[in-house]
């Protein structure tokens, strides 16, 4: 999803980087590759979505932006970051900062619909003790603000706990 991001200005240089402790990691990049070299880059171990058991990981995105790099290690910076939502990814990007997630294996945790000011979204809290997963219809106008969150219920609880 940090793919289709389409940050709020244009920059001369972007990249997001995926870090396991010691190796950061450049996913994807957009601009003039040669600012790296010409103007003292230094990539940075901490970010944003966290997590990796049992090891340390983090996304962080870095820019350049009037003669210096700048980062975007927080979940609240993303968001400013991304500013106007311009695709589903975005909306779901949003989302995942209010802690919600895509479940990928069922439709009850994974849906979107264009509205005319935003996004209505199906996600997902998971609960990993006893396990669940419960369904939410979000709503997320153009501006990256929550409108709406309306629990549908538990789609899946077990007495099971799943230990990290």
């Amino acid at each position: 999803m940090l793919k289709k991001i389409n940050p709020n200005k244009e920059y001369a240089y972007w990249e997001i980087n995926f870090s396991l402790p010691l190796t950061p990691k450049v996913i994807f990049y957009k601009g003039d590759k040669k600012l790296k070299q010409k103007n003292n880059y230094q990539p940075i171990q901490s970010g944003f979505f966290t997590g990796c058991q049992p090891m340390s990981c983090s996304y962080t995105i870095i820019y350049f932006d009037n003669n210096k790099w700048n980062y975007v290690l927080k979940k609240e910076e993303l968001i400013t970051y991304i500013n106007k939502i311009d695709n589903p990814e975005e909306a779901f990007l949003i989302a995942k900062i209010q802690d919600f997630d895509i479940d990928p294996y069922n439709p009850k945790g994974n849906g979107y619909l264009k509205t005319k000011n935003g996004y209505d979204l199906k996600v997902m809290k998971y609960i990993s003790c006893p396990e669940s997963k419960e369904s939410f219809l979000v709503s997320i106008d153009s501006l990256g603000q929550l409108k709406s969150i309306k629990s549908q219920g538990f789609y899946l609880k077990t007495k099971n706990c799943i230990v990290y």
